[in-house]
């Protein structure tokens, strides 16, 4: 029992689960090319970028930072979807987002709901999803 409401008995503290168990740099881009089947320069490219864009957005190097299962779910969340492959960037890919975003917005615009249900149902998913890739995730 805590002597006062600033002390935390070790009892307390939650165990450490297998998202909290830290990778290197190494050990997560093997992960990442396993669950994506990409390469590893691929995979060193996402958690490159990954890395980048959360130093430019907090203002300082989170390089030397570790990484832990969460993090490597997030780099594939945000940037599986990236063709690396063809040179394509983070902001090169975010650009395409918006072109597929408001190609999906349209045609969910336009489907007749009452008789393609499934479709216009589709067609929202994507448009809500494309929009998400186009942004950068830290905009007000």
């Amino acid at each position: 029992m805590p002597d006062n409401d600033n002390t935390l008995s070790t009892d307390d503290w939650p165990e450490s689960g297998p998202r909290l168990v830290p990778f290197t740099r190494s050990e997560a881009a093997e992960q990442l090319a396993a669950d994506t089947g990409r390469s590893r320069e691929v995979a060193e490219a996402m958690i490159r970028d990954y890395l980048d864009d959360n130093s430019a957005r907090l203002g300082y190097s989170v390089h030397r930072w570790g990484l832990d299962a969460g993090d490597v779910a997030e780099i594939r969340r945000d940037y599986e979807w990236i063709d690396y492959e063809a040179g394509e960037s983070p902001a090169d890919a975010r650009a395409r987002a918006a072109v597929n975003a408001a190609g999906w917005a349209q045609a969910a615009a336009e489907v007749d709901r009452e008789h393609r249900p499934g479709y216009a149902s589709r067609a929202d998913q994507q448009a809500v999803e494309w929009a998400e890739r186009a942004e950068d995730g830290w905009s007000a």
